[in-house]
């Protein structure tokens, strides 16, 4: 069977394009893949390693008799007229990777649909209606980096409590709002470092000037390797599918501060390896400050179960066998 893979954006080094890649090498070995795009190839992003002979420019003629894995919502209308109008003869799959609240009268979905998270499941119901039987639920899933003989930072050893904040610095990860509400009300041993750029890191970086709690790290490389010297991972977007940096998080075993967005709690259950930050601005401040009565060997805990959640439930090859299975029924 030979499969390509569709996003729009392969120049920009991003979540969506992150898992379109790990399930196109994991799928690789047992189909015909290829990966589609709208840019030359020589603009892709050089992170992705994409090789010369795997990749193809969008063109109807690349799009006929073959099964499509489309990984970007604002393409899959096109995928889905065409393959319906030009009698393409393709089976498509759409995965879905964030909720949504805009166009449901203009996306055109097929029939197989894959959700990352039960939040999203829930979108695809309740804003798209698209049938429950018709949705897939497959947790996106990463290649395990973790070394268990890497040195690990010790909880508090310094009485430091430091939070890595990883996400593209924009107004719905919320950097901006985050620093505004707890500028001056978190306890002077919680750090709160920021990692990535993107719209407002201009901004960021001015409001983290001469602060001892907030740090605007800008583009961090590999990621996954800094993350052992945090104690947390945080997100307190507005909108998310089931983020990246959460299961890189967990997979470092480190505990998860999130709010209740997408598929954040079900990465960083609360009670378990999780602490849910409530929607309120005024006590986020508290909220955070409560940290300091986490005792060590409750943090222990955490970040065990953090570990053990996604040897569960978020590795790579776990993903590839379920996607793998979804297509050989079709």
């Amino acid at each position: 069977m030979n499969i390509i893979s569709i996003t729009t954006n392969l120049s920009r080094y991003g979540g969506a394009q992150k898992v379109l890649m790990d399930l196109h090498n994991g799928l690789k070995s047992d189909y015909d893949c290829e990966i589609v795009g709208f840019q030359d190839f020589g603009k892709l992003h050089p992170k992705y390693a994409i090789e010369a002979d795997e990749y193809k420019k969008f063109s109807i003629k690349v799009l006929r008799n073959k099964l499509i894995i489309v990984h970007a919502r604002n393409v899959i209308p096109l995928i889905v007229l065409l393959n319906k109008v030009l009698f393409l003869n393709s089976k498509i799959i759409y995965v879905s990777h964030n909720v949504y609240n805009t166009y449901n009268l203009l996306t055109f979905l097929p029939e197989v649909i894959v959700s990352i998270s039960k939040k999203v499941t829930v979108n695809l119901i309740d804003y798209f209606n698209v049938e429950k039987k018709n949705i897939h639920l497959i947790y996106n899933g990463i290649v395990d980096h973790y070394k268990s003989e890497n040195l690990e930072r010790i909880y508090k050893e310094d009485d430091t409590i430091r939070i890595l904040y990883p996400a593209r610095v924009n107004s719905v990860k919320r950097q901006l709002r985050v620093v505004e509400a707890l500028k001056g009300k978190l306890d002077h041993n919680i750090q709160i470092h920021f990692a990535g750029t993107g719209d407002d890191f201009k901004d960021l970086q001015e409001l983290c000037v001469n602060s001892i709690n907030f740090i605007a790290l800008g583009f961090v490389e590999d990621l996954e390797y800094r993350i052992v010297n945090y104690d947390y991972i945080m997100l307190f977007s507005e909108q998310e599918g089931l983020p990246l940096s959460l299961l890189e998080g967990i997979m470092c075993k480190k505990p998860i501060i999130a709010n209740d967005v997408g598929g954040n709690l079900e990465i960083g259950i609360p009670g378990y390896n999780g602490i849910e930050l409530i929607e309120n601005w005024d006590s986020l401040a508290e909220q955070l400050n409560n940290l300091n009565s986490i005792e060590k060997n409750q943090y222990d805990l955490m970040s065990e179960r953090s570990r053990e959640l996604f040897l569960k439930k978020f590795r790579m090859e776990i993903m590839v066998e379920q996607y793998s299975q979804l297509i050989q029924t079709l």
